[in-house]
């Protein structure tokens, strides 16, 4: 499972985190789940599975101040992947 996860600033509030995922040879994506500054912001299971994911969630976090995104990805395999990414 490849996850990552990017932030850039908006330019009216906070930042745009954009997170993605995409299932390795023989997996599925059924759970996606971002969290920004320790609150949840998306949590979304998928019925069938997803082969990949994408999503933008816009104004997040505080600027200026710090940051961290966590982005949990949960398989077909009930096997989680994580991304983290923290700014200032």
């Amino acid at each position: 499972m490849e996850v990552t996860c990017l932030h850039t600033k908006n330019p009216a509030l906070g930042w745009d985190v954009t997170a993605t995922a995409k299932a390795g040879a023989g997996e599925k994506i059924t759970r996606a789940q971002v969290f920004v500054n320790d609150v949840s912001k998306y949590d979304k299971s998928f019925n069938p599975p997803l082969n990949s994911w994408q999503e933008q969630l816009p104004q997040q976090g505080q600027y200026p101040g710090n940051n961290d995104v966590l982005i949990v990805i949960t398989s077909d395999k009930d096997e989680d992947t994580e991304s983290a990414d923290s700014w200032s």
